[in-house]
This record gives C-alpha cells, sequence and structure tokens, in this order.
C-alpha cells in the first residue's frame, strides 16, 4: 500500500496545457507516484526548466487525478506561469510532492460547503471528489471578477455537486461577492451539521472566518501564501496561528499548512 508521506522529487512529462478560461490554464502530466498518493489539498512544488532560467520552484495544487496523471489549475500572475503557459506536449516539468496537510472530514459534514475564490477554486477540487465518493451532500460556492474568469463550474457539476455562482460584476450568477452567496444560504436553509472549506484571496477569506465564528460553524482554509522552499526550511509563508493553550505562533503553510481550521487564524 503506498505511503501517504512518501515525497517524490522527479520529472514528467506535459500531457496538455490548455487555455480554459481568462488569464486561466490547466495543465495534465503524467506523474504516477504523485498520483497514488496526493490527497486533498496537497499541493506540488514545480520546476519550470526549458531554459527559461528560473531558479524558484512555483507551488500549485492538485487539481484531479485521473488514473497515473494529475492535473494543475493555474493563473497567469508572474513570469513562471507565463512560462508555463507555454509549454506543450511532450515538454518536461520536474514536480516535487505531494507536499502539505490535507483537509479533514472524519466527522461527516451535513452538508459540506466549498467556497472558491478565483483560482482558489482549484485547492478544492480534489476535495469535492473525495466528498463525493464518501457520499457526502456538498455545495459549491464559485466566485470570480467575472464570467470570462469563472472557473470549475462544468467541473463540480459533472460530479453531482450543487453549484452556486458569483461574480464581481455580475456577468453571471449573484451580482457581487461570494462571501454573500455564504451568507445567503446560512440564512435560508436549514442546515444541520455544516462543516464549511475554503480558499480564495486573504480578503475573502477573512470575511469567510468572521461568518463561520459568527454562525459557530467548523471551517477549514487552505491558504496560498508565497513559498520559497515548500519544505519548512526557509520561513517565506509562515502565518499567525493563536494556540490553544494561549499565545500564538506562526506556522508554515508548506508543512503545517496548507490547510488550517479558520478559527485559528490570526489576521
Amino acid at each position: 500500500m503506498p505511503n501517504p508521506t512518501q515525497k517524490f522529487d522527479l520529472p514528467t512529462e506535459v500531457i496538455s496545457n490548455e487555455l480554459i478560461a481568462e488569464n486561466h490554464y490547466l495543465l495534465r502530466c503524467s506523474c504516477p507516484e504523485v498520483a497514488a498518493r496526493a490527497l486533498p489539498g496537497q499541493f506540488i512544488h514545480v520546476l519550470i526548466s526549458q531554459g527559461s532560467g528560473l531558479l524558484l520552484r512555483r507551488p500549485f495544487t492538485v487539481y484531479t487525478i485521473d488514473d497515473d496523471q494529475i492535473t494543475m489549475l493555474y493563473q497567469l500572475i508572474g513570469e513562471g506561469t507565463n512560462v508555463l503557459s507555454g509549454l506543450k506536449f511532450g515538454d518536461s516539468i520536474r514536480v516535487l510532492g505531494p507536499l502539505g496537510n490535507t483537509f479533514d472530514f472524519s466527522v461527516t459534514p451535513n452538508p459540506a460547503i466549498i467556497v472558491g475564490g478565483g483560482a482558489g477554486i482549484a485547492s478544492l477540487m480534489l476535495l469535492a471528489t473525495a466528498l463525493r465518493d464518501a457520499d457526502v451532500h456538498t455545495l459549491a460556492l464559485v466566485g470570480s471578477m467575472n464570467q470570462a474568469r469563472l472557473l470549475s463550474v462544468k467541473d463540480l457539476q459533472a460530479i453531482g455537486v450543487d453549484t452556486h455562482i458569483a461574480t464581481d460584476d455580475g456577468s453571471v450568477g449573484h451580482h457581487g461577492f461570494v462571501t454573500e452567496l455564504l451568507t445567503h444560504l446560512l440564512q435560508t436553509h436549514d442546515l444541520q451539521n455544516p462543516v464549511i472549506y475554503a480558499c480564495g484571496p486573504d480578503g475573502m477569506l477573512r470575511t469567510v472566518t468572521k461568518i463561520a465564528l459568527d454562525s459557530g460553524i467548523p471551517t477549514q482554509l487552505a491558504m496560498e501564501n508565497r513559498m520559497g522552499c515548500a519544505l519548512g526550511v526557509c520561513l517565506g509563508c509562515v502565518c499567525k496561528v493563536q494556540l490553544s493553550e494561549g499565545g500564538f505562533e506562526y506556522q508554515r503553510v508548506c508543512t503545517e499548512g496548507p490547510v488550517f481550521n479558520a478559527e485559528d487564524i490570526i489576521w
């Protein structure tokens, strides 16, 4: 049986790399070692070679797993992702992973509420699949700037997740923030034992945390801090976390995270 804590650092071959929304790509690669072990919330650290001259790896969540293949959904935000977007079938990248901790649904949520803002939804797709496989009723709230940047809706619907949309400009779905959808859902539905799982921009996660604390709903957040080594050495990705015995400490998103209980994060 595979060791879930085992990590690999190996070259992988790009199978496809497609533009799926405005400034967003989905890259598929053959990576059986990671595919056999990655759990919801975990990520890979990618070294982009191809003569790019880029020295640092980039972290990407494992978006989906299909047999021995994994995908990662990413946004064009800098030099690294721009180089990545130019890769094609047969090109090679080096992948380190799987890394980080995972979402916990050992206490079965009823329902599970997934809240994804922008490319943050990428961190929640593997979770949505795991919840589906566990027969957990799941609601997904997906937010984006506009319809052109909307992500993952068809993928979520394809696995039977009840999906709701919010766009900042009102071009599709609710006109406003995805956190407004969350507030409306909690106010209008008689939910028995909900659990919230969220990933997105810091502002969105702050609001989700406030909603969760005000409502007394257990909530887990996938943080997306910048990373250097992704192995806990460089301390470049820390976030401030309060301790159960009092006080606080800075914990590493790459090792103690990326998943944290919302109530523990000090913004």
